[in-house]
């Protein structure tokens, strides 16, 4: 079924790619190239052995979705012999979607395209290439349509459902091959399923607390990129400010209460979705890919610090 559901949303892909090219439906050429790797993704996976399922009773979704919050080592002990994945990754890109259009009705779609806009035309490889500005002022009119275009702004979200999935796909077979690399044993599905229902509750409670935030504060308060990400001061980035000190203020935006709790969510998913991952296997990868997302943040801040300034 899994191998159908790839091969379909492969040929919708393909079939939005020529609609595209052909600008029968203009813009959408990198949504249909993302759903043909997203098909090829789950035709691959379906070669993926599950787990054995005999022993164990499955925990229905609607059980699963809740006891994640209040008990999450029962889930994950469950997920172990069931693992499962895909509505959770639903509500959690349809969450994120929903709360992108709040903040681009709240803000504005002019004000946060032209906000980047211009934030791309201080980068030093643009601002001192008369060509280069050129390109991109051109480009304002047509940026500026897209992002008030719905055709567009639908395949956006089919784009970020399926670039998720590659993310926790990827995130999963790190863990994988770490626990393996470490003794540990954890079947893909089990490692798939712990990353994506240890990210669940913190989606849940980010949304929540974001869009609360989204429609306390003044908009004009509100950072037209930053924003989009979050709202919440869990963490000390507050201790500089992102224009004078953009490299310290992300470090210190991983000092994140949220961040900390989806770091022990992985650490717990992984110790009791594996077959034979121990909690110093489970926490070393844990925190060693949180470690490797501050030093992917650090980096972007110090090679593009005017987008958060």
């Amino acid at each position: 079924m899994n191998r159908l559901a790839g091969i379909i949303v492969a040929a919708i892909g393909f079939v939005i790619c020529i609609l595209s090219i052909t600008k029968i439906l203009p813009g959408l050429t990198s949504t249909g190239v993302i759903l043909i790797l997203f098909g090829g993704l789950v035709i691959g996976l379906s070669f993926v052995d599950k787990p054995d399922e005999e022993g164990t009773e499955r925990m229905s979704t609607g059980s699963t979705l809740g006891n994640i919050f209040f008990s999450p080592t029962d889930v994950f002990t469950n997920l172990r012999r069931h693992p499962r994945w895909l509505i959770a990754a639903l509500i959690m890109s349809i969450l994120s979607v929903t709360y992108t259009n709040l903040f681009v009705f709240r803000l504005g779609s002019d004000r946060i395209t032209n906000f980047t806009i211009d934030k791309t035309l201080e980068m030093s490889m643009i601002s001192n290439n008369e060509e280069a500005k050129k390109g991109v002022e051109e480009g304002r009119e047509k940026a500026l349509a897209e992002s008030k275009d719905p055709v567009i702004r639908t395949g956006q979200a089919i784009s970020g459902f399926a670039g998720s999935v590659f993310g926790y796909a990827f995130l999963a077979a790190v863990f994988l091959l770490f626990a393996m690399a470490m003794g540990g044993r954890i079947n893909f599905w089990q490692a798939f399923s712990a990353t994506i229902y240890a990210s669940f509750p913190v989606a849940i409670i980010r949304f929540v607390l974001n869009t609360i935030l989204l429609f306390i504060k003044d908009p004009t308060d509100i950072h037209p990129i930053l924003g989009q990400q979050t709202l919440i001061q869990d963490n000390l980035n507050f201790l500089v400010t992102s224009a004078e000190q953009p490299v310290i203020f992300t470090l210190l935006g991983s000092i994140s209460l949220l961040l900390f709790y989806w770091v022990w969510m992985i650490a717990t998913g992984l110790k009791n979705t594996g077959e034979k991952v121990t909690g110093t296997i489970a926490w070393s990868a844990a925190l060693g890919i949180y470690l490797l997302l501050v030093f992917f943040g650090v980096a972007m801040a110090a090679l593009f610090p005017g987008f958060i300034s």
